[in-house]
C-alpha cells in the first residue's frame, strides 16, 4: 500500500512565506499548488532533501496548471487526485 502526504513548505527568510521548491515547473503562486510526497514506512520522516515527490501540481497561468508525476501511480490516479483538488480549495482564491 502506497500512502501520500503533502510535502511540507519550507520558511523562505528573504520572501517572508513558506515556499515549496518546484524546480521551476510551477510559476505562479496558488493555493491549489501542492506537491505529494510517499510516507515512510516505520513513521520516521525523512528530510526534506530526501523526499522523493510522486505528484507535483501547480500554476503556471491564469486558468493553466501543470502536473508532474511518476511511478507507482499512474496518469489516471494523478489526474483524479489533481482534479479533486479544485474541489476542496475553489473558495480560497
Amino acid at each position: 500500500m502506497l500512502v501520500l502526504r503533502n510535502k511540507a513548505p519550507r520558511w523562505h527568510e528573504q520572501l517572508q512565506c513558506w515556499c515549496l521548491n518546484f524546480n521551476g515547473r510551477v510559476t505562479v503562486a496558488s493555493v491549489k499548488n501542492f506537491q505529494l510526497v510517499a510516507s515512510p514506512e516505520n513513521g520516521v520522516a525523512a528530510g526534506p532533501e530526501h523526499e522523493n515527490v510522486i505528484l507535483q501540481f501547480g500554476k503556471v497561468g491564469k486558468d493553466v496548471f501543470t502536473m508532474d508525476y511518476q511511478y507507482p501511480i499512474s496518469a489516471f490516479q494523478a489526474f483524479a487526485i489533481c482534479l479533486s483538488s479544485f474541489d476542496t480549495k475553489i473558495a480560497c482564491e
